[in-house]
């Protein structure tokens, strides 16, 4: 707070005297003038301004004002300054206090009957590495969806089943889920195999099915979303730029002999074709393989630049310890792989990994502030020597933030209301920004990675909002 440099009855004095001599001199105008008809009446004199508090002591100067600045004849005089002798302060002038920030309210602790979420997943046989850290997931998945309130009110409750990657036993553990467990919904990162077994019985007890796995496409049905990644997003921006990195031509194809691959194969023909390059081997082996060296006689005679490998779990890692053996690994020809996640990455070891790209929709190196916080919670919770958190259990993670919001939002948990509430739902998670389309399926980011010499990935091209090139019409 400062003080005027002058008292207030100085400065009132000071005004009244310069309105005198203000009006004797306009008096003397006027009366020059003489009795001109059309000079009309005489304007008002100008108004003083308002004081300004740090203001200078007035000149002697009696120049008349500009006509321009006279005011206006009924202007009001300023208001008679007050009795203190302390301007207000301007900060105070300026702009009124801010409103105190409203308190932001927790949610309410949930309660009732438990929304009941399945998940199906592969803790066993050829693809049991993707299951311990899916397995991890579906504790975080817990705790985050119940400290937001839950769903509708109602705590969540996870419920999992082994389908041992086996199409049977995943037919059997779908039922488990549904007739014993009486879930919501099932979550599944397994096989396609499974898919097609496991689909029939969610359709018909109208239970909502999200595959979570990255597959081959084409999948539609009214009680099913899709949130992998499939080839169009996988392979169709990557297969060029994997041909332009390395300046290969010539592809071999190797997969494992069930829908997923063969279906990739055919749309990874296209997708290098329309690159200029050729495939000039392709061969399927069954799931569940662990000896490769007839395989690898046929690879090494080829001629091929690439290999692109569409091999599941302990069959990827049988397939390329033995690669190396018969010259033909990743030092002699550079490998695009889509499923090789850092599970069975690490399983392979740096001595045959170095050097591999893999292209998938999540990486634990995504660098982004809420991923970076997911993944050292994550190691913090289940310890450093934890399954890392990789692709599959991340599509889990999100399937389940899907669902829990479009659950909230439909108000239910109804098959049907929350189906219409999944469509166009969008929001941002660990993995990035996602949108599930009018597809069913989930426009998404997709990350390439290449493996350093200490077994590390780091993202060396990354792919926005990837859309799904897929069509899907439910009746």
């Amino acid at each position: 707070m400062r003080t005027l440099p002058d008292s207030r009855s100085r400065s009132r004095l000071w005004l009244a005297a310069s309105l005198v001599a203000l009006l004797a001199l306009l008096a003397l105008v006027a009366a020059a003038c003489g009795d001109d008809g059309d000079a009309g009446t005489p304007e008002a004199p100008a108004e003083p301004a308002a004081l300004d508090t740090g203001a200078a002591e007035p000149s002697d100067s009696t120049e008349a004002p500009e006509p321009e600045t006279a005011a206006a004849p009924d202007e009001p005089e300023p208001a008679e300054p007050s009795d203190s002798t302390e301007a207000p302060e301007p900060e105070t002038a300026a702009a009124p206090d801010e409103p105190e920030p409203a308190e932001v309210q927790e949610p309410a602790a949930p309660t009732g009957d438990p929304v009941r979420i399945g998940i199906l997943f592969s803790n066993s046989g050829p693809a049991g590495v993707f299951g311990p850290p899916t397995a991890n997931i579906s504790e975080l998945i817990e705790e985050d969806i119940n400290a937001a309130g839950g769903i509708n009110g109602r705590p969540v409750e996870t419920f999992l089943a082994d389908d041992a990657t086996d199409p049977a036993v995943g037919r059997q553990a779908m039922e488990q889920l549904i007739d014993s467990d009486n879930v919501d919904v099932v979550l599944g990162t397994h096989s396609s195999a499974t898919r097609q077994a496991a689909k029939p019985l969610a359709e018909d007890a109208n239970v909502l099915y999200i595959y979570a796995a990255l597959y081959e496409g084409g999948e539609c049905s009214p009680v099913m979303f899709n949130t992998g990644e499939v080839p169009s997003q996988q392979l169709a921006p990557v297969i060029p730029w994997m041909m332009e990195q390395t300046g290969g031509q010539t592809w071999f194809l190797l997969g494992n002999d069930y829908v997923w691959p063969r279906r990739s194969f055919e749309l990874a023909r296209q997708y290098i074709e329309a690159a200029g390059g050729e495939v000039v081997g392709e061969e399927y082996v069954p799931l569940g393989t662990q000896d490769f060296s007839s395989v690898a006689q046929i690879i090494a005679g080829s001629g091929a630049d690439l290999i692109f490998p569409a091999l599941v779990g302990g069959d990827a890692i049988a397939f390329e310890t033995q690669a190396v053996d018969f010259g033909i690994g990743q030092d002699a020809i550079p490998r695009l792989a889509n499923i090789y996640e850092e599970n069975v990455l690490g399983a392979m070891g740096p001595a045959v990994t170095e050097g591999m790209r893999v292209t998938l929709g999540y990486f634990k190196e995504v660098d982004s502030a809420l991923n970076n916080a997911f993944v050292s919670r994550y190691f913090e919770r289940f310890g450093a020597d934890a399954a890392p958190h990789m692709t599959f259990s991340s599509h889990i993670y999100d399937a389940a933030l899907l669902y829990a919001a479009a659950a909230n939002a439909a108000g239910t948990t109804d098959t049907a209301a929350v189906a219409a509430a999944m469509e166009g739902l969008s929001m941002t998670t660990p993995t990035g920004d996602i949108t599930i389309t009018g597809s069913r399926h989930l426009a998404q980011p997709i990350y390439v990675a290449e493996i350093q010499a200490d077994g590390s990935q780091s993202i060396v091209q990354a792919f926005t909002s990837v859309e799904p090139d897929e069509t899907c019409a439910p009746a």
